[in-house]
């Protein structure tokens, strides 16, 4: 006879006249697997993220190997800052598209821990210096914060650039970037602030032909040359 557990037991399901047998779930057993409170699992069954399932006998709520593969997806998902609405959707979606979003996610961990490796690296090696253990080339000091930059970028609009441009190009425009020098890099940074005042001086007008629009095609002109692969 089997001791059913009140947290955690083996309910019996039958299909095809054959009886299988499936690990469930209390909300409290649950909670204790995900190290979550019962009060979110609650909450993400209001918002329809993760649908408890009652026995038929007590109305109690209880959840399957569905449920519990759900509540990673969602754990995974929160951990990158999405929003519980968009969460929804992506878990509305069908199993090939949920799996190319976590694939996603996947890359941005990888970018991050690359960024953090860099980080890493270049402050070893800045501590190396202060010490006199070693000495830092210029292009080292500020080869992470570069490396930060292109991340950055590739998360926010690699996806988009990449299909528009192809990879190669943006390859070689990243690593033309890397070898920038700390001059090149100030210059830079000059260049992007006054495109980006010239932007706020041009908002709401038409007229293209005043020297102000002139003057920021010129000046974004100059900032992709810097940054452009030839």
């Amino acid at each position: 006879m089997l001791d059913l557990d009140v947290t955690s037991r083996l309910k019996l399901c039958f299909a095809s006249k054959e009886t299988k047998l499936m690990t469930t779930y209390s909300i409290n057993a649950l909670a204790k697997l995900a190290g979550v409170s019962t009060r979110t699992l609650r909450f993400y069954d209001k918002k329809g993220l993760l649908r408890a399932r009652r026995d038929s006998d007590n109305n109690y709520r209880y959840y399957d190997e569905t449920e519990v593969d759900q509540l990673q997806r969602i754990m995974f998902l929160r951990l990158f800052d999405l929003p519980l609405d968009q969460i929804k959707k992506i878990l509305d979606k069908s199993e090939a598209e949920q799996y190319q979003a976590l694939s996603n996610q996947r890359q941005h961990i990888i970018v991050e821990r690359d960024r953090l490796s860099s980080l890493l690296v270049n402050l070893d090696k800045t501590l190396a210096t202060m010490k006199g253990a070693s000495k830092m080339k210029d292009t080292e000091k500020f080869a992470a914060f570069k490396t930060k930059t292109i991340n950055d970028n590739e998360t926010q609009y690699g996806k988009e650039i990449r299909k528009k441009y192809s990879n190669s190009t943006i390859d070689n425009s990243n690593q033309k970037f890397n070898s920038l020098s700390e001059i090149d890099m100030t210059h830079l940074q000059e260049l992007k602030n006054q495109i980006l005042a010239a932007l706020k001086s041009l908002v709401g007008t038409q007229n293209l032909d005043q020297p102000a629009a002139k003057q920021l095609f010129e000046l974004h002109k100059e900032f992709l040359l810097m940054t452009w692969p030839k």
